[in-house]
């Protein structure tokens, strides 16, 4: 029997474990290493990152939470719960900040995790230098580490949640979505960033709404959106695959990736594809067909990762350690890129991938002992 079918949770395993092959990915792209992983964890299946699964993922687990909890324990429950999580995300950017900086004091080179903007590279080298405009940046997230920056993020969504979750209770998921979608649009026309953080360069709040909007819909409706698909056309899930085939197609036609020459596809040009990735794909604008693929390749994998749960399952202790601690493992791989820095440099892409299992399965081990270490206290509490 697996883990899936034998342990009761609130939590969906699946869920956990999709959350930890993104982790996997982010570790890996961040390293920056050419290896057989990196061949793979970067838009070469789907035209698709780790950051969009994150973003839609989190909004459905806070969905799938705080929905029900809305209706059982009130509004300002809710909202107190999750500016407290708002609030640990906030202090865990400082500290990690703060971290980066004492090292860079103590002599350590941190510029592999530096931020990307010059004016803010200046103190990360010497934090001594620091005016009280850097301390007011560092302390509306404007800047801190680029590998750990998309946290920044998660902080202002994390506030947003409460007040949407009411909204979507009082005007319902249809005008929810449809005024996601208008400012998604509306963002095409009068591009604003709203925080003058480095991470909305990347990651723009009025576009990357849009799925954590639909993340916490999908959360909040999870059991009517399985009754519906429970009832559903039986050629669903085929029209599913066979799109999700047809985006992985086009991503294999990628000419911008690593790897061996049977991962380099030629269904469109390279012409023609870096044309349309740049009109339709764009990461930063969270292009139409980025959303459109997303749409079908998620599904598709948490249906795959259900089919296949007897094989899966045996890699839960690794991926879903990973998904649940994801903080943890966005925390803990900072300080992983900064030693895999100081580490030889090799073109051996075995090499580099022993490198990068290494790492991850030194967060998820880490991890794994603080999870256990919590359920033990916990026993003890009850206990005692």
């Amino acid at each position: 029997m697996t883990a899936l079918a034998r342990k009761p949770t609130t939590r969906d395993l699946r869920i956990d474990f999709l959350r930890g092959i993104a982790m996997v990915c982010v570790i890996v792209d961040h390293s920056q290493r050419s290896s057989p992983l990196s061949w793979f964890s970067y838009e070469r299946f789907w035209v698709v990152s780790a950051a969009e699964v994150f973003v839609v993922l989190s909004g459905v687990v806070l969905g799938m939470v705080y929905g029900p909890r809305l209706l059982r324990d009130g509004w300002l429950t809710v909202l107190r719960k999750l500016s407290r999580r708002a609030l640990t995300l906030y202090m865990s950017f400082v500290a990690v900040t703060l971290s980066i900086l004492a090292l860079s004091l103590a002599g350590v080179d941190i510029s592999s995790v530096t931020a990307w903007d010059p004016g803010a590279v200046t103190w990360f080298y010497d934090p001594l230098s620091m005016n009280l405009a850097d301390v007011r940046d560092l302390a509306l997230l404007r800047y801190g580490p680029w590998a750990f920056e998309i946290v920044g993020l998660y902080v202002w969504f994390v506030l947003a949640a409460g007040p949407i979750l009411i909204l979507l209770r009082k005007i319902g998921w249809r005008a929810l979505l449809a005024l996601s979608w208008a400012v998604y649009i509306g963002y095409r026309f009068v591009p604003l960033q709203l925080t003058g953080a480095e991470f909305e360069t990347v990651f723009p709040i009025l576009t990357w709404q849009l799925l954590f909007v639909h993340g916490l819909t999908i959360g909040c409706h999870r059991d009517d959106i399985s009754a519906y698909l429970a009832r559903g056309p039986r050629v669903l899930p085929i029209v599913v695959g066979s799109v999700s085939a047809a985006f992985m197609a086009f991503a294999l036609s990628n000419p911008s990736v690593s790897g061996p020459a049977w991962l380099h596809w030629s269904v469109v040009s390279p012409q023609h594809y870096l044309s349309m990735y740049e009109r339709y794909f764009a990461l930063s604008d969270l292009g139409i067909g980025r959303v459109l693929n997303l749409a079908v390749a998620l599904p598709f994998g948490y249906g795959l990762v259900s089919w296949s749960w007897v094989v899966a399952g045996r890699f839960e202790k690794l991926f879903v350690t990973l998904g649940r601690g994801s903080l943890g493992a966005f925390v803990l791989h900072v300080y992983g890129l900064l030693l895999l820095d100081h580490l030889p440099r090799t073109d051996t892409p075995w090499m580099n991938a022993l490198m990068q299992m290494a790492l991850i399965g030194t967060i998820a081990a880490v991890l794994g002992g603080m999870q256990q270490l919590k359920r033990a206290r916990l026993r003890t509490v009850e206990v005692g």
